[in-house]
């Protein structure tokens, strides 16, 4: 994929769209079995966790609940990412590659909005790390980041204008038990944090 300025993005991992191919099977699985109750977050987290792990090469190495200042000095908080994904390099070091959050979409954007933040700080430390958000919405049409048509809003977006960094809707994986259902479908949205050039 290359942007508006001729940039070529790096591509999305099959490991990551097929762990959340699945997770949006997973969800409609669920919703069949107790469709008054909405997942918890907690319970995206862990799925998307077990998914991704079966779908990891054996070079990577995925541990959740990581300490952010474990990957970023400058981060003095207890604040913790949900997953991280570690390569060994030459040297036999296990080196960041990939630090992603998972947030239930939901009227409090401003959850999401902290997320993206982190991210991006996170970024600011280390330029070899991918930061990630996936953004997972039950039955319901996350249309901030997907339009009416069901696929992904494309090109920058921000969360403040002022702000030193931008993300982008790299994909958008959705279930739907019928395709003219858009609305109502399992989605998951694959946001890549970039800093600003």
């Amino acid at each position: 994929m290359v942007d508006k300025k001729g940039r070529k993005l790096e591509e999305i991992p099959n490991w990551m769209r097929n762990a959340l191919q699945g997770l949006t099977f997973w969800i409609g699985h669920r919703r069949c079995l107790y469709s008054e109750y909405p997942l918890l977050e907690g319970a995206l987290v862990a799925e998307t966790c077990n998914l991704i792990h079966a779908n990891l090469k054996k070079e990577f190495e995925l541990k959740c609940e990581v300490l952010y200042k474990n990957l970023v000095s400058e981060i003095l908080n207890n604040e913790r990412a949900d997953m991280v994904i570690y390569k060994e390099n030459d040297a036999g070091q296990k080196i960041p590659k990939f630090v992603i959050e998972v947030k239930r979409f939901s009227r409090r954007q401003d959850l999401i909005n902290n997320d993206i933040k982190r991210l991006s700080r996170t970024l600011s430390g280390d330029s070899n790390i991918r930061a990630f958000l996936f953004v997972v919405s039950e039955a319901q049409r996350p249309t901030r980041f997907v339009n009416d048509e069901g696929v992904s809003i494309r090109g920058k977006m921000f969360v403040n204008s002022t702000d030193n960094f931008y993300f982008r809707v790299r994909n958008t994986i959705k279930a739907a038990h019928a395709f003219k259902h858009r609305e109502h479908a399992q989605y998951a949205c694959i946001l890549e944090v970039f800093l600003s050039r």
